[in-house]
């Protein structure tokens, strides 16, 4: 009798969902932001992951200096993927120099449509808008 090996990425259910908040650096132009978020957006799908939301979050100020950066572009996306597809984001966020930060979690399917605010008890701050944008 023939054993025959099962493909752990095809089986279905196998795909996990996955929250990525990525941190470019506060110098980078606007349609810089776009390029970088579709490579990312590229990268997920490549590995035949799925995109279920993309939110540019702007420009905001680090609690702390990364790489003498003290500000950043966060852009928060949620897809659905394999460890491939994470291992590869992973990959290509550590290797591109415009990323100051950036971290991969995987989360609760009914945790995707849970709001940043509704999951924590913590207040929402408000950011004051300053001029040295």
């Amino acid at each position: 009798m023939a054993v025959t090996r099962i493909d752990r990425e095809a089986v279905p259910g196998q795909r996990g969902v996955y929250e990525t908040i990525i941190i470019l650096k506060s110098s980078i132009a606007d349609e810089d932001v776009s390029k970088e978020i579709e490579k990312a957006k590229g990268v997920i799908l490549q590995k035949y992951g799925e995109i279920v939301s993309i939110e540019n979050m702007g420009r905001k100020k680090l609690a702390y200096e990364v790489r003498k950066e003290r500000r950043g572009v966060y852009i928060l996306i949620h897809f659905r993927g394999d460890r491939n597809t994470v291992a590869d984001l992973q990959r290509v966020c550590r290797l591109n120099e415009t990323i100051i930060k950036f971290m991969i979690v995987k989360i609760k399917e009914q945790d995707l449509n849970v709001g940043v605010a509704e999951k924590t008890d913590a207040p929402v701050i408000k950011e004051d808008n300053d001029a040295d944008l």
